[in-house]
């Protein structure tokens, strides 16, 4: 069994609706357990938010994970880094 590893995940988003399901169904495909969550606006008119998230994961699928999160329409930039 291979170990899995927590990362945190900042994705820079549009604020639009749908926006959250679409990444945690993108996610979710990986079986992807999501240990934390929390979502901020990060400008005065609330155009985009940041969405920080611990995930647990296997250190092979992380790479994978972000690639496929990072090609949704709504995400403008997307940083990982292991806990």
């Amino acid at each position: 069994m291979t170990k899995k590893t927590y990362y945190k995940v900042t994705l820079r988003v549009r604020n639009e609706a749908g926006v959250l399901a679409r990444i945690t169904t993108r996610i979710r495909k990986f079986q992807v357990n999501i240990r934390s969550l929390d979502v901020a606006p990060i400008d005065e008119k609330e155009k985009f938010s940041d969405i920080h998230m611990v995930l647990e994961t296997e250190k092979s699928d992380i790479t994978t994970i972000m690639k496929k999160t990072e090609s949704l329409i709504p995400v403008v930039e997307a940083f990982y880094e292991k806990q």
